[in-house]
């Protein structure tokens, strides 16, 4: 358990994905008071243990009184505690919180789970998001509350949540700026990038290449230069699967005319500048050159993106995504009536 500030503490919120946990004890503005992580994600728990858990993590918090407790992540898909089921895009933003999946509780506690997001994506697909929601609500707010001047909110949005399966969303801020209609979230496409990075590190002939220590982890730094390769060459030749193989050819090929090599060392590097500059490409093929794009997420992953934005020339900015959960959790329920 991690101790923060001695705030008085309103809400109990829980972000519970696939394979990790995490509970936050906040005060009505969001701010941390205490946290508390495991990797007991919800994959790894029965139907009948849910609750247990749970209960065991939060208990010093329900000492001086019964708080309630709002959930958002996998725990509500079909495999989770309970399906808490699908809102439509588009979604006003303050909207969320008013079709909570309510949770019955042994203890007596309020308990909820916060709905997942469907709608069409920028290709026309159906998609679905559940858990990026939060964010997305979380960081909209925060940065409303950084401009000071509600007229610097309006418009349209470009939102990019890096990770396993990344999310692009597009929200309409009108309402954030002004009393008048909201649009919120309006659309968004999800890139499977994260997940094939890791199968093709993993599984794949390329991954035979990449030297790795006696954990199976990678072993070789990362390079930079041969990112940037990576992003530049995913833009010149879109065509990824041929462009995938390359990660290979110039590391045996050895020197042939007109052509790039490539280390070992530098294969890991040069697969993921590969991968995120196609997701790039086929987002702004799909939608247009963005003028700005925040990022909500933290750690060496969206630091990547934004180098990768930057070699594209697009401005962008970054929210630190556990804290836009928390601002999410907390306007969600006091949408809900919860504080």
């Amino acid at each position: 358990m991690t101790e923060h500030s001695s705030a008085s503490p309103a809400l109990i919120g829980v972000d519970w994905g696939s394979s990790n946990f995490r509970a936050f004890l906040m005060d009505r503005n969001g701010e941390l008071v205490q946290e508390i992580t495991s990797p007991k994600g919800m994959l790894t728990i029965d139907q009948n243990g849910f609750e247990p858990f749970l209960l065991e993590q939060i208990a010093p918090w329900l000492e001086g009184g019964k708080l309630p407790v709002l959930m958002t992540g996998m725990v509500g898909s079909a495999q989770g505690w309970k399906d808490a089921g699908y809102v439509d895009c588009p979604l006003p933003l303050s909207a969320m919180g008013q079709k909570l999946c309510q949770i019955e509780s042994s203890a007596g506690l309020s308990m909820a789970i916060v709905p997942g997001v469907r709608g069409r994506s920028f290709s026309g697909f159906a998609d679905v998001m559940r858990g990026e929601e939060v964010q997305i609500l979380g960081a909209v707010l925060l940065q409303a509350e950084n401009t000071n001047a509600s007229g610097g909110t309006a418009g349209l949005r470009l939102m990019c949540l890096p990770g396993t399966h990344a999310k692009w969303a597009r929200v309409d801020l009108c309402s954030v700026a002004s009393a008048g209609p909201e649009q919120g979230i309006m659309d968004f496409a999800t890139c499977m990038t994260g997940e094939l990075f890791n199968v093709l590190c993993q599984h794949s002939i390329l991954g035979r290449l990449i030297p790795v220590d006696s954990e199976g982890k990678i072993a070789s730094p990362f390079n930079d230069a041969a990112f940037d390769r990576g992003v530049a060459m995913a833009a010149e030749h879109p065509s990824l699967l041929h462009t995938l193989f390359s990660a290979r050819s110039a590391v045996v090929a050895g020197a042939i005319p007109d052509t790039f090599q490539l280390t070992e060392d530098e294969v890991h590097s040069y697969l993921s500048g590969v991968l995120i500059g196609a997701e790039m490409h086929t987002v702004t093929a799909e939608i247009g050159r963005p003028s700005h794009v925040t990022l909500v997420g933290g750690g060496n992953l969206t630091s990547l993106y934004q180098r990768a934005l930057e070699l594209h020339d697009i401005p962008s900015e970054s929210i630190e995504g556990d804290r836009a959960v928390r601002r999410g959790l907390v306007a969600i329920a006091g949408n809900a009536g919860l504080l």
